[in-house]
C-alpha cells in the first residue's frame, strides 16, 4: 500500500473547509491547478471521489465525509510527533490568523513580547475575515485565530467582550433625514449583522454605501466621510471617533472576541503564542 503524502491531506482539508478550490489554493500558497492535481492524486490513491464538483460549489462526497475526521486526526498526530522530536528550546513556525480590525491595537505588543521571550519562534500572520479564519483552522492551515463569529465556539477562549460603537470622522455630515450610509464587511460579519438588526429594530433608515472584505477599504470610506461603521471599543483608529449619543443612533450590543485553535496538535511554540495572545488582551 502506498503512503499518503501529508501535503495531499492538508490540501484535502483546505478544500473541504473552504468549499472552493481557488480559496483553498490561496490559503496554501499554490495555484488552483496544483490544488486540483493534488486532490486528483489523493482520489486515485484512495480509489474514491472525495468531492462533488459543480460550477458554483464543491461538496464532500460520502467518502470525503468519512475521510475528513481521520485526515484531521492524522495531521494533528503528525504535527505532535514533529513537535515531540524537536524538543528543547521553544522554537518553530506558528500560524496565527487575526481579523484585520484587531491587528493594530494588540499586534505590536504581541510581536515585541514574542521577540523578547521566544526569539526561536517564527510567527506567520494571516489577516482575513473571521469566518475565513475559522475555515483555515478547520483545514489545519492555521494554528490559532483571533475572531468574532456569529455563534460562540464552546472550545474557544473569550479574550474580550467590548462594547460596539458607531464610528465616523469628527466632521462627518449627514444631511437631513437621508438614510445612514454604512460601510461593512459582507455577511456573516458579526458587527454588520448587529448594526443592521439594531437599526431595523428601531426603524432607523440606512443604506449600505460600501461592502468590502478589506478593512483598509472600509476605513478609507469612513475617513473620507462617505459612511459610518461599527468597531469594538478600543480599536478605533486615529482620525476617527465614536459618535456621541446626540446623534440619536441606537445603542449596540457588546461583541465577543475569541481565540480559536486547532482541536489537537498544537505545538509547544503555538502554546506559548496562545499564552501571549491571552495576556495581550
Amino acid at each position: 500500500m502506498a503512503d499518503i503524502d501529508t501535503r495531499l491531506l492538508r490540501s484535502f482539508l483546505s478544500v473541504a473547509s473552504q468549499g472552493n478550490f481557488s480559496r483553498a489554493a490561496d490559503s496554501m500558497a499554490c495555484s488552483q491547478a496544483t490544488m486540483s492535481q493534488r486532490i486528483r492524486v489523493l482520489e486515485d490513491q484512495l480509489g474514491s471521489a472525495l468531492f462533488e464538483r459543480t460550477y458554483h460549489q464543491v461538496k464532500l462526497t460520502a467518502a470525503g465525509q468519512d475521510l475528513l475526521p481521520h485526515a484531521q486526526a492524522l495531521i494533528d498526530r503528525h504535527d505532535v510527533l514533529l513537535d515531540h522530536i524537536q524538543q528543547g528550546t521553544v522554537s518553530g513556525s506558528v500560524r496565527l490568523g487575526i481579523a484585520e480590525d484587531y491587528a493594530l491595537p494588540m499586534l505590536p505588543a504581541l510581536l515585541r513580547q514574542l521577540r523578547y521571550q521566544f526569539p526561536g519562534i517564527e510567527l506567520s500572520i494571516v489577516s482575513a475575515i473571521s469566518t475565513s479564519l475559522q475555515h483555515q483552522i478547520d483545514a489545519r492551515s492555521l494554528d490559532l485565530a483571533i475572531v468574532t463569529l456569529p455563534e460562540p465556539v464552546s472550545t474557544a477562549t473569550t479574550l474580550s467582550e467590548p462594547a460596539l460603537c458607531w464610528v465616523a470622522v469628527p466632521d462627518f455630515n449627514k444631511s437631513g433625514k437621508s438614510p445612514w450610509p454604512l460601510a461593512f464587511y459582507p455577511d456573516p460579519c458579526v458587527f454588520r449583522n448587529a448594526a443592521i438588526s439594531t437599526l431595523n429594530t428601531h426603524d432607523v433608515l440606512y443604506r449600505e454605501a460600501l461592502v468590502s472584505t478589506s478593512g483598509q477599504i472600509i476605513r478609507c470610506a469612513v475617513a473620507a466621510g462617505m459612511a459610518i461603521t461599527v468597531m469594538a471599543e478600543g480599536t478605533i483608529p486615529e482620525g476617527m471617533t465614536k459618535l456621541p449619543a446626540s446623534w440619536s443612533l441606537p445603542d449596540l450590543p457588546s461583541g465577543r472576541i475569541q481565540l480559536i485553535e486547532r482541536s489537537e496538535g498544537l505545538s509547544k511554540a503555538a502554546q506559548q503564542v496562545r499564552k501571549l495572545v491571552i495576556r495581550a488582551y
